[in-house]
């Protein structure tokens, strides 16, 4: 089998342009994904940098290096007001001090800002007071760099006793050393994200009972595992020279972080990528085919395709992702479910490969070189075009092929 020769479409991010993302295959370009997002967003560049990107135009994201991914993201909104300007006054300063524009942040150039503590025996940090809906899931995020010393703590705070989430981090060593909620606090979850030249994202998510002001709190801590309270507050006694470098907070209404939004006095709403292409029924087989599809898991979309050939799920073969985060392989046909194939455990955090293939009674859904399951009873829609979702967030690779190959030849596919 030959990838090239076989398949009949073939997208690997590459090229692209303002509307346009250009598939490998075919080359005259009826293969091309339509792009929209209606603002600008950011990405990580070639250079390991944060830069923004146009409005309609696609990122082709190198996060952790390696080779570039279409990076596809659901609205989003970051409520936190002066994203990188610590010293501003939508900041309030609790017994510390900032430095401004006193290191190279994330975007490669000079405007991190320093947070010092103060020689006083109290809780050393910075906050703002935001109000959001009540009972949904919030991600607090900043980029953070060991200063003086590598100790500080993200603490969500939902501004009542027992409603918090903190997260403490060593940045020397890149590791989360503890986290603590309240017992009015739920769905947490926490990252830490190595963004290279000693910088990293640490992430804290959670969901408040009742609450609808939070207070993102960052705080400087005095040691790996320092005492929290029953407001997720910790106090230590300051020597005014303790700093921690920060750039690039976010909260914003969801249950994982997206990439950084800047703000600066207003909240500032990153609209939804979107690449699709219809009308390509020449392009898919319409009795028989395979859809092979690489992407970077993330776990974050639940009940959401990681792409399907429409909109609607009336006719449509589609991998969906569950509340669970395990993948199904779906094929409907006048709204009738066909087939019906699911993973017995989650996928990997990272890179996965897969593919479906279906026909007249002979349809497989494989997944990093092992078979799913397959259905030897089913019916097949006719289809016409692609969407990759926002679920997936990274596409490394998208294939379609007009046959459906043999198990031996999907197990070689997507063998990792």
């Amino acid at each position: 089998m030959s990838n090239y020769t076989d398949a009949s479409l073939i997208y690997y991010p590459s090229g692209y342009k303002a509307g346009k993302a250009y598939s490998l295959k075919p080359t005259d370009g009826s293969g091309d994904l339509t792009f929209t997002r209606a603002s600008t967003a950011t990405r990580v560049n070639e250079s390991g940098l944060i830069e923004s990107v146009a409005t309609g135009v696609p990122r082709i994201d190198y996060t952790g290096g390696g080779c570039g991914k279409l990076l596809l993201e659901p609205q989003r909104t970051n409520l936190a007001l002066r994203s990188e300007e610590f010293d501003n006054a939508s900041w309030s300063k609790s017994s510390s001090t900032i430095t401004a524009n006193t290191a190279i942040s994330p975007d490669g150039t000079q405007n991190a800002d320093a947070i010092v503590d103060t020689a006083t025996n109290a809780e050393h940090n910075i906050n703002q007071t935001i109000t959001i809906t009540s009972g949904v899931a919030s991600t607090f995020s900043v980029y953070l760099k060991s200063g003086t010393q590598p100790f500080a703590m993200l603490r969500h705070y939902g501004a009542a006793s027992e409603r918090y989430f903190c997260v403490v981090v060593n940045l020397n060593t890149g590791v989360i050393t503890k986290t603590q909620a309240g017992t009015s606090t739920s769905a947490t979850s926490s990252s830490i994200t190595n963004f290279g030249n000693g910088w990293y994202r640490v992430t804290a998510t959670c969901v408040f009972d009742s609450a609808t002001t939070v207070i993102p709190i960052l705080q400087l801590a005095n040691s790996a595992t320092p005492t929290i309270g029953s407001f997720g507050n910790n106090a230590y006694v300051g020597n005014g020279t303790n700093s921690v470098l920060a750039w690039g907070a976010q909260l914003e209404l969801g249950s994982y972080p997206t990439s950084i939004i800047h703000t600066t006095s207003t909240a500032v709403t990153r609209v939804a990528d979107d690449a699709r292409k219809n009308g390509i029924s020449s392009l898919i087989g319409q009795t028989e085919g395979v859809f092979y599809f690489e992407f970077d898991y993330k776990k974050n979309q639940i009940n959401t395709a990681l792409f399907q050939t429409s909109l609607g799920t009336t006719n449509a073969i589609y991998v969906l992702c569950l509340s669970d985060f395990k993948l199904r392989f779906i094929i409907n046909l006048g709204g009738a479910s066909q087939v019906s194939i699911t993973t017995a455990t989650v996928p990997n955090l990272g890179l996965n490969k897969l593919a479906v293939a279906y026909k007249l009674n002979d349809a497989a859904f494989y997944l990093n070189g092992t078979q799913i399951g397959v259905d030897n009873s089913c019916s097949i829609p006719g289809v016409d075009s692609i969407y990759l979702t926002t679920a997936n967030q990274n596409t490394q690779a998208f294939m379609t092929f007009p046959t459906r190959l043999s198990n031996a030849e999907l197990e070689t596919l997507t063998t990792l």
